[in-house]
């Protein structure tokens, strides 16, 4: 799971992206939004990419059109974060939250604490009834799960399966796929691309390259990767799946 970025940072990062892919200039994105009523100039987009910029939902709305208008397809306010996959809320990245949360929030649902937002609360009302008797082993990935960024669903049914094994007779040659977290939000929105389940995702990356697409990701980034890049290269890696799943066929 990629570190936390804040709101403008990604969308600085997306308009860098398209702005390269699409041979654009500061200029040409200034004078798109010049068109929708905005007073932009070079500097005001610059200022943007870097993560610099009061986004606002007028500066928001201007920014889509101006890059939809100059791509010739129309954006949703979700696309200009990218493939940021958890956000912060705050500039000093604190408050994260899921991608699928803002997404839904666009959307016009509610905005409430709760799934997709990174709640402390949630592992102290589980622990007190789940951790005593637990296995060491269990008890290890329950501990490692506070780390994670999952959402309310996921938590919820990763802790179920913890209380089912710790509740089970020790077996000699139970597998380790029995002990297998719900899926990343990177194997979710990887695996609705491709149309395929979480689980047939996560088949498919162990034959291809005998690893989660995940771990993947990073180790073609390199260590020092930002999220930006992996970003990049996991949507490499999911054109690769898409090819893989069309040979199968």
């Amino acid at each position: 799971m990629s570190d936390p970025q804040t709101i403008p940072s990604a969308v600085g990062a997306f308009v860098t992206r398209v702005r390269r892919e699409h041979g654009l200039t500061l200029d040409q994105i200034a004078g798109a939004a010049r068109s929708y009523g905005a007073g932009w100039s070079a500097s005001s987009v610059r200022n943007i990419e870097r993560g610099q910029a009061s986004l606002t939902l007028p500066t928001l709305l201007l920014l889509a059109l101006a890059l939809g208008h100059l791509m010739g397809r129309p954006l949703k306010l979700s696309d200009l974060l990218g493939d940021s996959e958890v956000l912060a809320l705050a500039a000093d990245n604190q408050y994260p939250v899921d991608r699928s949360w803002i997404d839904s929030t666009l959307r016009g649902e509610e905005v409430t604490v709760g799934e997709g937002t990174q709640a402390d609360a949630l592992d102290a009302e589980h622990d007190d009834g789940v951790e005593e008797g637990l296995e060491d082993e269990v008890l290890r990935t329950l501990r490692e799960m506070r780390g994670r960024k999952l959402t309310r669903e996921q938590r919820h049914g990763h802790l179920d399966q913890l209380v089912e094994q710790a509740q089970m007779p020790p077996e000699p040659n139970r597998r380790l796929r029995d002990r297998r977290p719900a899926a990343s939000l990177a194997e979710e929105r990887a695996a609705k691309k491709l149309g395929i389940s979480a689980a047939h995702l996560r088949q498919l990356a162990h034959d291809l390259w005998a690893r989660p697409l995940e771990d993947e990701s990073s180790r073609r980034a390199g260590p020092d990767s930002t999220p930006q890049a992996r970003g990049r290269v996991t949507r490499v890696l999911v054109d690769e799946m898409r090819e893989s799943l069309k040979e199968r066929r």
